[in-house]
């Protein structure tokens, strides 16, 4: 009879990455500014599905990393490319989005009116915003590739590697979640209606200068190999 394999989780590894992650998760990036762009601009509850959305993008990230999708990305470079410019342009146009509705707070929303979140929006809207910025970059899978690698988590048991894409999606869970909440408190309200159409802009400008990265990023490459 064929032994079963050790399906037993090595804590110490466990324990390892989730210092490594505990170090990477306040990186700034897309699903920060995410984050920040609809606590201070959207209900409540749209920020929790967002974020929802956003764990579920990094969850299906991180299963990609641990059963060997960056391997793939490496096979097929116009996987990676395709990926990269798809969510390079989806960032682009959120970011335009984002200026157009700048450009409207600063010329036509009384203060009264920019104190309330935009409700009007649908709940999937944010869902879906959560989830496509997590997964709009294809280099992540690479990152949580090499960061499972540093852990140990890939020579260990599937238990392990799992419960290591458990502590990513906890860990992002609850920063994301202390990122919205901080940035709903009255004092960054107030900061964000007196410089509301600053702050939009900056958000724009940010999320078309990581989405442009994208784009660069997935072209780059191919055009290098082929030199």
């Amino acid at each position: 009879m064929t032994p079963m394999p050790d399906q037993s989780v090595d804590w110490s590894v466990v324990a390892t990455f989730a210092l490594l992650w505990a170090a990477v998760v306040p990186m700034p990036g897309a699903n920060s500014l995410m984050v920040m762009h609809l606590a201070l601009t959207r209900p409540s509850k749209h920020l929790a599905v967002a974020v929802a959305g956003n764990v579920a993008g990094m969850l299906l990230l991180a299963l990609a990393a641990l059963f060997g999708l960056a391997i793939m990305l490496d096979m097929f470079g116009w996987l990676r490319t395709a990926v990269n410019v798809l969510g390079g342009i989806y960032l682009v146009y959120l970011g335009i989005r984002v200026l157009r509705h700048s450009r409207k707070v600063s010329t036509t929303v009384p203060i009264a009116e920019a104190a309330t979140p935009e409700s009007d929006v649908p709940l999937a809207h944010s869902l879906g915003l959560g989830f496509l910025t997590s997964i709009s970059n294809a280099q992540a899978v690479v990152f949580v590739t090499s960061m499972l690698a540093l852990g140990g988590a890939l020579k260990s048991t599937l238990a392990t590697g799992l419960s290591c894409v458990g502590v990513i999606v906890l860990f992002n869970a609850l920063y994301l979640t202390f990122l919205g909440w901080l940035l709903r408190r009255p004092l960054a309200r107030a900061v964000y209606l007196r410089f509301r159409a600053a702050l939009e802009t900056a958000f724009g400008v940010l999320f078309i200068g990581l989405g442009g990265r994208l784009i660069w990023s997935g072209l780059a490459r191919p055009l290098l190999l082929a030199r």
